[in-house]
């Protein structure tokens, strides 16, 4: 796991570097940490190779945190991104950003804390990881599951469309691919032909589903309560993911 620090006090960079390799020390995980005094030199090494999960100090003198990290989302939205912060007052602006994974005051950073962070960072970049494989004619395609935002089916060919905003056509049926991702919790069958990522839900009014990208889709009418209750099921579940 490739692990960045983007702080600028040498001496709190110091510490968090030491509880990280505890971390490494105790789990069979290896881990590449590189340490950075300034947003802007963060973002220069970023744009040459991807991190993992970095651990951002909102303030520091050349650069604003928040603001270097809309920027690195903007390079790269996989990233995770942990905001470091000496004061309660900022969680709000660290908790807007999409990119925002955690979130940490310095004066509680332990090592109970840090490896906190590293074991849910590491079920999640697990979870990217995983991929939907299919042969489109003779073409082999691996799509990541954290990419896929909906299926939707069109005759003999299905539509799938990944983040940020791209869609594709495939030469295979739709039953097919659901089938294949029946058993992953985050897809959810909402009507017919329509397969969504509830990763990607952003509302729902009980009678269609609307998507980040501002896509709505209706639920089906005869199981609609049940469909809801699957994704209130699947929402109440990564809230407790995240606070355990």
């Amino acid at each position: 796991m490739k692990i960045a620090i983007v702080e600028d006090h040498r001496q709190d960079a110091r510490l968090l570097a030491a509880l990280l390799k505890d971390y490494q020390q105790q789990h069979p995980l290896e881990l590449h940490l590189s340490w950075f005094s300034s947003g802007e030199t963060f973002l220069e090494a970023a744009s040459l190779e991807s991190f993992h999960l970095v651990f951002m100090d909102i303030y520091m003198e050349q650069a604003d945190g928040i603001e270097t990290a809309q920027r690195l989302i903007r390079q790269n939205a996989d990233t995770l991104i942990v905001f470091l912060t000496t004061s309660k007052e900022d969680i709000w602006r660290a908790v807007k950003v999409h990119g925002c994974f955690d979130y940490v005051e310095k004066e509680s950073l332990d090592e109970k804390r840090v490896n906190e962070i590293l074991d849910d960072a590491w079920k999640r970049l697990r979870l990217q990881a995983r991929v939907l494989e299919f042969y489109s004619g003779k073409q082999k395609i691996r799509l990541p599951l954290s990419k896929i935002q909906y299926l939707t089916s069109r005759d003999k060919y299905t539509s799938i469309v990944l983040e940020p905003e791209e869609e594709l056509c495939y030469r295979t049926t739709f039953s097919s691919l659901c089938s294949m991702l029946k058993n992953e919790a985050r897809f959810l069958l909402c009507n017919r032909g329509i397969l969504v990522n509830m990763d990607f839900i952003k509302q729902t009014d009980r009678e269609i589903f609307v998507m980040r990208n501002g896509q709505r889709f209706p639920i089906r009418k005869n199981d609609r309560l049940e469909i809801i209750q699957k994704f209130n099921a699947y929402q109440f579940e990564k809230l407790n993911e995240q606070e355990t």
